[in-house]
């Protein structure tokens, strides 16, 4: 591997997922205050739906139900996108930790 492709890789899975996690904390943290602290749980939710979008719409599909119903639905997608995104963003965040000694060990070895 030449450090030009090291270089490519350590900003795409290390800094990359690190900026957007940390832009996604600054955004959300405001909305996640409740009596002047962090609920963290909720912030992990909402940090993690951009990473889980793609699987909201993947096992349940609103339809053949009351208004109602699609709406609960719909709701229910977006908790289970939003707990599949946390894992991924969590996953994305050990994966970053782990590239910085590898890049390192692929520019010393070069």
């Amino acid at each position: 591997m030449t450090r030009r492709e090291a270089v490519g890789a350590f900003l795409k899975n290390c800094l990359l997922p690190i900026t957007a996690a940390v832009l996604l904390f600054f955004i959300f943290r405001s909305a996640c205050m409740k009596d002047g602290s962090v609920d963290y749980f909720l912030l992990w939710l909402l940090c993690g739906l951009p990473f889980g979008i793609h699987c909201m719409f993947l096992w349940i599909i609103p339809g053949g139900r009351s208004f109602g119903g699609s709406i609960a639905i719909f709701a229910l997608n977006f908790l289970i996108g939003a707990v599949i995104g946390g894992v991924v963003l969590v996953w994305r965040l050990l994966v970053a930790v782990w590239y910085v000694p590898l890049t390192v060990y692929r520019l010393i070895k070069g």
